[in-house]
């Protein structure tokens, strides 16, 4: 029932109006949504003034309130998907956020050109589910072949301070992490990454802890070290230094 009345709203709104709606509703409801308190509890480890990396800035929510909430932080926001960046770029213009900086293409461990999909099911685009997809893939959907370049290969980031980094790419975790190294060693930013059980999981932890950071996630209202856990999917990389100098 749900998906039939996303595909009759996506279907009389129209896709980019329905999307953009759908970010203003996410917007005010997302500081009461108990699935959120991750997020919220990231916004807290955030020091104002600095740089943030959105890496799967989607349909701009979480670009918001970076946006809202460091004001004098400059907000960086990565999204390859045409229509989901066409609604960022609304946001930002219709709510004047005026230090967001958007760029129109996937991160990862290389650089050239990628194939993605906003996936359909029962004729509904599910944009938060936007995933680099194989190149004969048959799943339906949006397909779209989309620039894809390395964090450190970006030269306006090598002299910036980047001071956290959210990650949300749908089993393209590693990759970015990987492509991200030099940045992540230079900087220590703390990085909040979804990550689903797996391959792609154990990878990702193991990389970040060459890196010298610590894994945690969010119980209750406190951070307490990842032990292999069931039932999490939102991790918080902290580096080591700052473990043992902040109560988190």
């Amino acid at each position: 029932m749900k998906n039939f009345l996303k595909y009759i709203l996506q279907k009389s709104l129209g896709l980019h109006n329905y999307l953009y709606l759908f970010a203003r509703v996410v917007i005010l409801r997302l500081p009461y949504d108990k699935k959120e308190k991750d997020f919220l509890k990231f916004i807290d480890l955030i020091e104002d003034g600095n740089h943030v990396l959105d890496i799967g800035a989607n349909i701009g929510v979480m670009s918001y309130y970076f946006s809202t909430r460091f004001p004098n932080s400059a907000i960086h926001s990565f999204e390859p998907v045409p229509e989901n960046m066409k609604v960022l770029l609304r946001l930002k213009r219709k709510l004047r956020l005026l230090n967001i900086k958007t760029y129109p293409f996937a991160i990862g461990n290389n650089s050239g050109k990628i194939n993605m999909i906003m996936p359909e099911l029962n004729k509904a685009y599910l944009h938060g589910l936007s995933h680099v997809s194989e190149e004969n893939s048959q799943d339906k959907g949006k397909k779209y072949e989309v620039e894809i370049k390395k964090l450190d290969d970006l030269k306006e980031f090598k002299d910036l301070k980047v001071s956290a980094i959210k990650i949300d790419v749908e089993e393209y975790e590693f990759n970015v992490l990987s492509g991200a190294q030099d940045l992540i060693a230079k900087n220590r930013p703390v990085i909040y990454c979804e990550l689903w059980e797996g391959e792609n999981r154990e990878k990702s932890m193991n990389l970040i802890s060459r890196l010298n950071y610590k894994v945690f996630i969010n119980q209750g209202k406190n951070l307490i070290e990842f032990k292999n856990q069931k039932g999490y999917q939102n991790f918080f990389f902290i580096p080591i230094e700052r473990c043992d100098n902040q109560k988190l």
